[in-house]
């Protein structure tokens, strides 16, 4: 496979490398560590933010011995990220990272966060290791927008609800895709394949560039119970519902009225998700969310956009978006700062920039015309219209 990289200085051919012939797994964990911008996060799951790497061969003790996890790092909100990186030359390497990268998951949820911060101060740097929270300032180094009390809380969280990603990094996954996505797919875990691609131009020059070919997506679900103990319905949400800012997310007995409009919700939106289209070139396709709203995934300063249908009989079935922002990236006031240039791009899209519940509030919203009587219609172009004005502004903020 040959591609092209164009410079001041001319075009250049880049042959594709294959990262087995003279490389090892002990190179990629390197290169990793070293540049924690190739992992990806934000498209294995938007939103994430940036990987901030901790340690590398993370040492973790299990009854008859120890076991140690190639690369440890977290994410800027305080979730654990564990990669195991393998090269595929050896078949039963395949069979057996799956259950090697959920084993180590396993043993890190038995940790609180004192264990975690002791097991790692010795491998930090003396500086580093010195504070008295050495994780909490890599996290801040790192760009985290949470307060001490706060990263602590949601890292001890995690590691007590074992929700942390996992992450498999290769060369050549593709080749064993189908029965490495359904062992992934039958586990249950927030697990990703990376492939790491490598490319050459002969004269000593090396490009890398990541691909995620596999991704589960983690699903919640809400029980409802009897006074009994008995299950009344499950309701699913997507993995950011409980901080998504949409109207009536909160779960209700589901009696056969609900269940029959919690189906027509669902309908709705997946037939908004099939016909949506974006002009953007990057931009992924929208999600279901909890009910009777959906999600558009953004980058960095923003989370996503929110696609909903009121329920408030003022403004009942009336379609919306509004912009959800990071903890703490203080983005509508950025995007209120440039509110002339932003509004004349969003035409015919009037800009809402105060909550309709709490005008104090800022916000960066669309609402759907009265008497508008394609609300898909609406939605998709409205979706597409804010899609294209916020994305290269994201990225010159994120710059």
């Amino acid at each position: 496979m040959t591609a092209l990289l164009i410079s001041p200085s001319g075009p250049a051919t880049l042959e594709r490398d294959d990262l087995v012939s003279g490389l090892s797994e002990h190179w990629l964990q390197e290169l990793l560590h070293g540049h924690p911008q190739l992992i990806p996060l934000d498209e294995i799951e938007p939103g994430t933010g940036r990987f901030i790497p901790v340690v590398r061969e993370l040492a973790i003790p299990k009854p008859g011995g120890t076991v140690f996890l190639d690369l440890f790092g977290l994410t800027a909100f305080g979730r654990p990220v564990l990669i195991e990186c393998k090269l595929w030359r050896n078949p039963q390497a395949r069979r057996e990272v799956i259950a090697q990268i959920l084993e180590y998951a396993a043993l890190l949820r038995r940790w609180s966060y004192a264990d975690l911060t002791a097991r790692l101060k010795p491998r930090l740097e003396p500086v580093l290791a010195a504070q008295q929270n050495p994780l909490f300032e890599l996290a801040r180094r790192g760009g985290s927008p949470l307060s001490e009390a706060s990263f602590t809380d949601a890292v001890s969280a995690n590691l007590r609800q074992g929700d942390f990603h996992l992450l498999i990094a290769g060369d050549g996954i593709r080749e064993d895709m189908m029965a490495i996505a359904e062992h992934i797919g039958d586990s249950g875990a927030r697990l990703a394949l990376i492939e790491f691609r490598r490319w050459s131009d002969g004269n000593g020059n090396i490009v890398v560039t990541p691909h995620v070919p596999f991704r589960t997506q983690v699903v919640r679900q809400r029980v409802l119970v009897d006074g009994t103990g008995a299950a009344l319905t499950i309701e699913e949400e997507g993995a950011e519902d409980r901080i998504a800012a949409a109207p009536d997310t909160a779960p209700t007995v589901a009696s056969p009225e609900r269940q029959a409009t919690l189906a027509a919700n669902r309908a709705f939106w997946q037939r908004f998700i099939d016909t949506c289209r974006f002009d953007h070139p990057d931009q992924p396709p929208p999600r279901h969310g909890g009910n009777n709203w959906a999600k558009i995934p953004l980058p960095e300063p923003a989370r996503w956009i929110t696609a909903y249908r009121w329920n408030d009989p003022r403004w009942k079935g009336r379609a919306g978006l509004t912009l959800v922002e990071q903890e703490g990236a203080d983005l509508f006031a950025r995007l209120a700062a440039m509110a002339p240039e932003i509004e004349m791009e969003m035409a015919p899209f009037p800009v809402r920039w105060g909550a309709i519940l709490n005008p104090s509030r800022t916000c960066f919203s669309l609402d759907e015309p009265e008497g508008c009587t394609d609300t898909i219609g609406w939605l998709c172009a409205a979706s597409n219209r804010m899609v294209s004005v916020l994305r290269p502004v994201l990225a010159d903020l994120k710059g």
